[in-house]
């Protein structure tokens, strides 16, 4: 392991501030909505709650789908508010099982939005396993904007209470 990825946690986190950089589109239409609750290991062993629901469209889309909303709430009183969606990149990934609903079990997100009124950034990935939501995953990654310090950093995680379901777009075939 090089000395930034000395712990799993660093690497994940570190991929997960990558998608932060940029606009991207997505590879498949749909949205994924749900929440739920998940233990995030680093720092120390703390509940994590969130809801969203989340859009994504074709590539290259003029604008991305909307409404878009995200909140995740932490440290028995911290939350981060989604304002805007900047990524949205939805794929089917061959390790989890597709749900027979939609065409993708994957959502790689950015944006930005506020952290406890401040202005912040976040980079997540959310998995539907299919169901009853307990093969469900969510890595989130929450940096203030401008000092860049990290105020969340969540490796993947499964849900511990809760359900995120990919749904394929209205009108689709596939």
């Amino acid at each position: 392991m090089n000395k930034l990825c000395g712990k799993a946690v660093l690497c994940s986190a570190a991929a997960a501030a990558a998608t932060m950089m940029g606009a991207a589109w997505a590879h498949q239409e749909g949205r994924m909505t749900g929440g739920g609750s998940f233990v995030c290991s680093e720092p120390g062993q703390q509940k994590v709650t969130h809801g969203f629901e989340l859009h994504c469209k074709g590539d290259p889309p003029a604008t991305l789908a909307e409404p878009n909303n995200l909140e995740i709430n932490f440290s028995g009183g911290d939350n981060f508010h989604l304002t805007t969606l900047t990524k949205a990149v939805c794929t089917d990934t061959d390790a989890i099982q597709q749900p027979p609903s939609a065409n993708f079990d994957t959502f790689d997100g950015a944006g930005t939005g506020t952290f406890n009124g401040q202005s912040a950034e976040i980079a997540f990935t959310f998995t539907d396993g299919g169901e009853p939501g307990t093969k469900d995953t969510a890595l989130v990654l929450i940096k203030l904007t401008g000092t860049g310090q990290t105020v969340l950093s969540c490796n993947t995680a499964p849900l511990t209470f809760g359900n995120q379901q990919a749904h394929r777009a209205t009108g689709s075939k596939q």
